[in-house]
């Protein structure tokens, strides 16, 4: 089955659970992003880089210690990338002799669709740490440069990526303010490879409940 079918399925499946739901309330949230691409490799070395994301939640009671906060979020994110030793190319792409390499930089940014699915653990009445399943779908991808190459040279070290769909583990904390406003931080890291990387992400941001 396709795997945008399934996140679909999801999407459908906690949205009727949600009209059924007496004691949950709805909310927004949004903030910065903090990311980059894992393992660096040979070839290539990813730093992180900033983004942000928007979105809404869905927060409803297990029992007094523990909730569950489904959320759809829109983000950029990616990673900068350093492509090195790369060869000078003629036209048809073959090495050029008694030529140095040169390193390549570049940005990739992502336009995401987020579905978090965390359990909140409440040590205190305003305290808590949360942790669970996170599903992503990559919808946009742009790349982009300060540097340039010469024409007919060889970009087969650029990544362009084709696997748009992503899933791994967020892992954060957070401090609810006062009954509306909470502090959030979130980390995620992708447990699949796409097109051999897989994505680490920080959120920094801000929760209100409506």
């Amino acid at each position: 089955m396709n795997k945008q079918v399934i996140l679909l399925i999801f999407i459908f499946s906690f949205s009727t659970m949600f009209s059924q739901d007496r004691n949950g309330n709805f909310g927004v949230k949004g903030g910065v992003n903090y990311g980059k691409y894992t393992p660096n490799q040979n070839s290539s070395e990813f730093s992180y880089q900033l983004g942000f994301y928007v979105g809404g939640l869905y927060k409803t009671e297990i029992t007094s210690k523990l909730k569950f906060q489904p959320e759809l979020l829109f983000a950029l994110q990616g990673s900068n990338i350093k492509a090195k030793d790369n060869p000078l190319t003629d036209i048809n792409g073959n090495p050029l002799p008694n030529t140095s390499t040169f390193d390549f930089e570049y940005e990739i940014y992502e336009l995401t669709i987020s579905i978090p699915l965390p359990i909140k653990l409440y040590f205190s009445e305003n305290f808590y740490m949360e942790s669970g399943p996170q599903f992503g779908v990559i919808v946009d991808r742009n790349i982009t440069s300060s540097q340039f190459l010469l024409d007919g040279n060889d970009n087969s070290f650029i990544r362009e990526g084709n696997d748009n769909f992503d899933f791994g583990v967020c892992l954060g904390t957070g401090y609810d303010v006062s009954e509306s406003l909470s502090l959030n931080i979130r980390a995620f890291t992708g447990l699949i490879k796409r097109d051999n990387i897989k994505s680490f992400v920080f959120n920094f941001g801000l929760e209100y409940n409506l």
